[in-house]
């Protein structure tokens, strides 16, 4: 197509109107989350450019590295100024997704924790003394626009509507990835991203949210436990079957064949389903990211037999 990119229009508005594909766009491969609220600076980088005391920024990232899959969010909350902090330690496991928390007096009190320790119970099943098990949702929205003015600019809306909800835990967070997807959304703890998501549309997010169920498909980015191909597959199959319970996909298998990956889904009752899916560009290009020069839009889609 060889479409030139307007680049007077911010990434977000820009993505939307190329109509770039939404499903496996997700952050991937990840299913520990490590969020702490912190009431300064966060800066592009949140965590290292944050003004976090320099030991307990080598803590966070020392955690983040020392443990497969895990990624650090900072939080803020509109009006908690002061008084300890929210502490959360979660796993996106599909077969056993947990979150726990716990108060904090300052970030110092970090140093004391044995993070490790913390998620081979939460695997195991088993209580993390001195936490409490979060049974509401919590929901992250990204509003770092040192990262991305479209995070701000799209995410403090969505977020504002959704803190006026009840039955749902829902906090200011820095980068989750893919900024022209903004407004983004992290539901912890399924591990659930969703994209484009809109003021408009958060009572009805917030309650699937409740109920379990995932929000509309053209808003699911992915599971971040899984890998991008499986990400998009699960997308493909939930529109296939109309299965929308969180529970209804137990694990996901890939392997790559040819030019695209075969996806293999099992369902809750070890029911195998087969996806192939190709990821390829589509023509025109446009900046990933407010700022940055366009790129070959690319994206997920079926390949069919």
């Amino acid at each position: 197509m060889g479409e030139e990119a307007d680049t007077s229009v911010g990434c977000a508005q820009r993505s939307r109107e190329l109509g770039e594909p939404i499903a496996g766009s997700a952050v991937e491969c990840t299913a520990v989350w490590i969020v702490l609220e912190h009431r300064g600076s966060w800066g592009a980088k949140a965590v290292p450019e944050s003004d976090l005391p320099e030991a307990i920024k080598a803590r966070l990232m020392g955690w983040q590295d020392q443990l497969p899959g895990a990624r650090v969010q900072l939080v803020r909350h509109s009006g908690r100024a002061e008084g300890p902090l929210r502490f959360w330690v979660g796993v996106s496991d599909l077969a056993r997704p947990r979150l726990v928390t716990r108060t904090l007096p300052d970030a110092e009190a970090l140093a004391s924790l044995d993070l490790p320790a913390w998620v081979a119970a939460l695997r195991a099943g088993e209580a993390v003394e001195g936490t409490e098990e979060v049974t509401e949702p919590l929901l992250l929205v990204c509003t770092n626009g040192r990262r991305d003015v479209c995070c701000a600019k799209l995410g403090v809306p969505v977020a504002q509507a959704l803190e006026a909800l009840e039955g749902v835990q829902t906090w200011q967070t820095t980068h989750l990835g893919g900024h022209r997807f903004a407004a983004t959304l992290l539901q912890l703890p399924a591990g659930l991203c969703y994209g484009r998501v809109q003021p408009d549309e958060v009572r009805a997010l917030a309650q699937a949210a409740r109920d379990g169920t995932v929000y509309r498909l053209d808003r699911l980015r992915g599971r971040t436990a899984l890998h991008a191909a499986e990400q998009a597959a699960e997308a493909i199959w939930r529109a296939r079957t109309g299965r929308l319970e969180i529970d209804a996909l137990a694990r996901a298998e890939h392997r790559p064949h040819d030019q695209h990956v075969v996806v293999t889904l099992y369902d809750r009752d070890d029911q195998p389903h087969e996806v192939r899916v190709e990821h390829r560009e589509l023509g025109p290009s446009a900046p990933p990211s407010c700022g940055k020069e366009p790129a070959p839009v690319a994206g997920w889609s079926l390949v069919r037999a």
